[in-house]
């Protein structure tokens, strides 16, 4: 989790005034989304495994492409590119390599969490 959210500036793991201009302004708002992302975290990168460990392309989809959504919500570019990149491979069929991009996508959802904390979302 720390090397590489130490190494990247946090506006490269997300983009708070981004983020706060989709919700108007409304920090309280944005820490609430920030608290169900956390919620709803295990639960989605747990449909996604199983997804991949059953060879279901469409429950990799269905699954990446929620949190893909809930990862917007705080232009986490890097993280978003990382559950993009999962949902693709669901929508097209082929799940090889989506082990090596599910390890990629929980770094960048570590470094995500970390920088909402030091932005006192979470």
């Amino acid at each position: 989790m720390g090397s590489m959210s130490k190494s990247l500036s946090v506006k490269q793991i997300f983009d708070a005034s981004e983020a706060l201009d989709r919700v108007a302004g409304d920090h309280d708002l944005l820490k609430e989304i920030a608290r169900l992302l956390v919620q709803q975290l295990p639960n989605q990168i747990k449909q996604i495994q199983e997804g991949i460990d059953g060879n279901n392309a469409q429950a990799v989809l269905e699954a990446a492409h929620s949190l893909k959504g809930s990862v917007g919500n705080f232009s986490a570019r890097r993280a978003y590119d990382a559950v993009y990149r999962l949902e693709q491979m669901g929508r097209e069929g082929g799940l090889t390599g989506a082990g090596a991009a599910l390890a990629d996508l929980r770094q960048e959802l570590d470094a995500l969490l970390e920088a909402l904390k030091g932005h006192d979302m979470l």
